[in-house]
């Protein structure tokens, strides 16, 4: 098996200390001059009008969502993590400037979404994507499914997960069962005894964590709700430190079309930010069998309520 990729959570608890640590910012733009940055895309030069950074160039601002987000400023960005040249995870990143909230949103990489009715039944989930047509077919995938502006996105390297976490002191998470499994045909071979109960997990047994899914019943959506668990206490941990060598590590590993600039845009919305503004989702759905597999099935009617909710919007705006 291929090293399975559960850097993304940590990638989101990177991204969002970024956004919200105006010293760390200043570190960087103005103090260290040899930071190593991964990748940085540039935008296309042919959008027809200058967006806003927190805009989307493909998304209809004539939808009632598209109204709202004129007038209320979310910074939406996805984060991609990457199992071979599949999409293991998915997480949009949603943060309000304005009323200084965060909602993490993951999106089930088994979703049906299917683009061509001869593809096989494989083809026809959101992790395929990728791999297919690359970042830029994927983020208005995903757009398209949540029904928000979306263009930004940041994809990590696997090794930045360790040292980061190892930076950051280890990471406390409630162990909801003990964790056990073992995969000698892995590369490296992978073994996990994580004991059940509170735990401050180092970096290699916080990779650990974030990749065991076999013991819980719904298995995958379980494992994002254990994943959850760690982002917010990452998050909390990394609010209370000094950023500067935190920041440095990760961000050589990144492959991103976020400017350093769209981050310095949002130094001025980040005082005030608490742990407690950050809202925990899971893309609204049900597990189905289907074409011999089993997909995750998008629930229309509950991701737009969900919208709705972050956007402000009321029953009589929709």
């Amino acid at each position: 098996m291929i090293k399975h990729f559960l850097k993304v959570f940590f990638a989101s608890v990177i991204f969002i200390s970024v956004i919200l640590s105006v010293s760390a910012l200043g570190y960087i733009l103005f103090v260290d001059k040899d930071i190593v940055i991964g990748t940085i895309k540039t935008a296309s030069s042919e959008q027809p009008v200058q967006l806003e950074f927190y805009e989307s160039n493909s998304f209809d601002y004539n939808t009632p969502v598209g109204k709202a987000a004129k007038n209320l400023k979310r910074f939406n960005v996805l984060v991609v993590g990457l199992e071979g040249l599949r999409t293991d995870t998915m997480m949009v990143v949603s943060y309000d400037m304005e009323n200084k909230k965060a909602d993490l949103i993951s999106v089930p990489r088994d979703t049906y979404y299917p683009r061509d009715v001869y593809d096989s039944p494989d083809l026809k989930k959101i992790n395929a994507v990728y791999a297919k047509e690359g970042i830029e077919a994927l983020v208005p995938a995903v757009q398209q499914l949540l029904g928000i502006p979306l263009e930004k996105y940041v994809i990590v390297d696997y090794d930045a997960v360790s040292s980061c976490v190892d930076l950051l002191g280890g990471v406390e998470v409630n162990v909801p069962f003990h964790m056990v499994y073992s995969d000698p045909y892995d590369d490296p071979p992978l073994y996990i005894d994580i004991p059940e109960g509170t735990q401050l997990l180092n970096g290699e047994q916080s990779l650990k964590f974030l990749r065991y899914r076999k013991g819980y019943p719904n298995q995958d959506l379980g494992r994002i709700q254990a994943q959850q668990q760690f982002i917010k206490s990452a998050v909390k941990k990394a609010l209370g430190l000094k950023l500067p060598a935190l920041i440095k590590e990760a961000f050589s590993h990144v492959e991103t079309n976020v400017k350093i600039t769209d981050i310095l845009s949002l130094a001025d919305n980040i005082a005030g930010f608490s742990t407690e503004n950050i809202n925990l989702h899971t893309m609204p759905g049900a597990e189905t069998p289907l074409e011999g597999l089993s997909f995750y099935i998008p629930d229309e009617d509950a991701i737009k309520s969900m919208v709705n909710e972050m956007y402000g919007i009321t029953g009589t705006a929709q």
